[in-house]
C-alpha cells in the first residue's frame, strides 16, 4: 500500500466513524462515497484536490448525515437517567470493594464463618428484636445489576431512530 492509499483509507475511515446511521445504510453510503472518490481520481484529480473539494472528514460526514437525515440516529434524553444508574452502581460496587479490602487488611484475611448470621436481642419482660443478615455474595448483586442496567440502557438510548 502506498502512502497516498494509506492517507485516503485514513480519510475514508474518519468519515465513516462520524456517520450516525445504521450499519447497513452506512455501508451503502460509504460504498457510494468511495465510488465518488474513484470517479474523481479517474477524471485526473489528485488526492489533495479531492480532499479540498470534499473538505475535512467532519464536514464530509456532516454533509452525508444531512443528506441521509431520515436514516440518522438521534440521542435520547433518557440516556442520562441510565448514565446515573451506571454511576450509582459503580460507586456502590467500589464502596463494597473498598470495605472488603479494608476488612481483609484489618483482620489479616477473610473468615469463612461470615456467610450469614442471626441475632436475637430481648428478654422475657421486654420487646424482642431479631436481626438477620444475608450472605455476603448478595451484597454484590444489586450494585452489579444497577451498573449493568445503566450501561446497557445508556448504550441503547444513544442510538434511537429519527422520528
Amino acid at each position: 500500500m502506498t502512502d497516498e492509499q494509506k492517507e485516503m483509507k485514513k480519510y475514508v475511515s474518519a468519515v465513516e466513524r462520524r456517520l450516525n446511521m445504521p450499519r447497513t445504510v452506512k455501508a451503502r453510503v460509504m460504498s457510494d462515497f468511495q465510488s465518488a472518490i474513484a470517479a474523481r481520481r479517474e477524471t485526473g484529480m489528485t488526492d489533495e484536490e479531492i480532499y479540498a473539494e470534499l473538505g475535512t472528514p467532519k464536514k464530509a460526514a456532516a454533509e452525508l448525515n444531512e443528506q441521509m437525515k431520515e436514516f440518522t440516529y438521534r440521542k435520547s434524553p433518557w440516556r442520562f437517567l441510565f448514565a446515573g444508574f451506571a454511576v450509582y452502581g459503580g460507586i456502590r460496587l467500589l464502596d463494597k470493594l473498598w470495605t472488603i479490602i479494608v476488612f481483609w487488611w484489618a483482620t489479616g484475611g477473610f473468615q469463612k464463618t461470615e456467610a450469614a448470621s442471626i441475632g436475637i436481642i430481648g428478654g422475657a419482660d421486654g420487646p424482642t428484636a431479631i436481626f438477620v443478615t444475608s450472605p455476603t455474595w448478595t451484597h454484590w448483586v444489586v450494585p452489579v445489576l444497577i451498573l449493568v442496567l445503566g450501561i446497557y440502557g445508556f448504550r441503547r438510548l444513544c442510538k434511537c431512530k429519527q422520528k
